[in-house]
C-alpha cells in the first residue's frame, strides 16, 4: 500500500510542487480533499507514528529544497499531520493530527492560450517529465547535494546570508576551490565577488552579514541585496546539480 502525507500551504506553492513532482518518487498529487506527498520512503511506517512523521519531514525538506532552487516564487508548505494508507480502491487507513494554519494573500500572473490564425487554440504538447524527482535521486548518490538540500529545505520563507554562504561553500568545495569554480563559468567572477562581499561585510548587509567587522579598504564596487544573493545561489546550485547529472549547465 502507498502511504501519503497531506500537505498544507498556499495553493500557488502546492501547485508548484505538483508540477515539479507530478510523477516518479517522490510524487505530489492534487486529490479531492487536498494535496498529498507520497514516496517509497514512507513504506511500512503507518504503525509507527514517530518514524512516519520523521520520515515525512525529511522527505518534505528535500522536496522543498529542490522547489526553492527551481521556482523563485516558491515558499515552503507544511505537514498538518494527516497520513493516508492508500490501497488503490479508495480504502485504507487514515491518521489525523489537525494543526492551525495561517492565511496569506498572494497573487500570480497566469499564462495565456496561444491562438492560431484560424482562431483555434494550439494543441497542447505532451508535458516533459517532471523536473523534481531526478534531483532527489541525485542527493541519494552525492552527500554534498544532500547537505545542500538540508539547508534549502528549511521552512523559512527565505534564507539568510549564513545559509546562502554555506551553500556557496558546499558548491565551491565540491568542484575544488574558488579558481575551479570560476573556471566552470556557471556564474560570473564579478557576481562571485559581489556575493561574497555582501554576505560577509556588515558595511554592506548590516547585522545580517556573516561577520561583525568588515575587512579590506573601502566598499566593494559591486554588491547584492539578500534577494539578489538568493537568486545568485539558485543559479549556481542548479548549474552544479545539472553538471553532476550530466545536463547542460548553460
Amino acid at each position: 500500500m502507498v502511504i501519503k502525507a497531506k500537505l498544507e500551504g498556499h495553493t500557488f506553492d502546492l501547485d508548484a510542487l505538483v508540477e515539479l513532482f507530478r510523477s516518479g518518487d517522490p510524487k505530489v498529487s492534487k486529490e479531492d480533499d487536498g494535496y498529498y506527498l507520497g514516496s517509497s520512503e514512507l513504506d511500512g511506517l503507518m504503525d509507527d507514528g514517530g518514524q512516519l512523521v520523521a520520515a515525512a519531514t525529511r522527505l518534505l525538506q528535500k522536496v522543498t529544497g529542490v522547489a526553492r532552487i527551481l521556482d523563485s516564487s516558491f515558499r515552503p508548505v507544511s505537514l498538518p499531520g494527516t497520513f493516508v494508507e492508500d490501497n488503490g480502491d479508495g480504502g485504507g487507513r487514515r491518521h489525523h493530527v489537525v494543526l492551525a494554519a495561517t492565511a496569506e494573500a498572494r497573487s500570480k500572473v497566469h499564462g495565456v492560450v496561444i491562438v492560431t490564425g484560424g482562431g483555434q487554440p494550439e494543441k497542447p504538447k505532451s508535458p516533459p517529465p517532471p523536473e523534481g524527482p531526478p534531483y532527489i535521486q541525485l542527493a541519494a548518490n552525492h552527500p554534498d547535494v544532500a547537505e545542500a538540500l538540508e539547508i534549502l529545505g528549511k521552512p523559512s520563507v527565505s534564507l539568510n546570508w549564513v545559509d546562502l554562504y554555506k551553500l556557496y561553500e558546499i558548491v565551491r568545495s565540491n568542484v575544488g576551490d574558488e579558481k575551479a569554480l570560476k573556471a566552470t563559468q556557471w556564474v560570473s567572477s564579478g557576481d562571485i565577488s559581489a556575493f561574497t562581499a555582501s554576505a560577509n561585510r556588515p558595511d554592506v548587509s548590516g547585522s545580517e552579514a556573516r561577520h561583525a567587522r568588515a575587512t579590506g579598504a573601502g566598499l566593494p564596487k559591486q554588491t547584492m541585496n539578500l534577494a539578489e544573493g538568493e537568486a545568485f545561489i539558485r543559479r549556481l546550485v542548479e548549474a552544479w546539480w545539472n553538471s553532476l547529472s550530466g545536463k547542460p549547465t548553460n
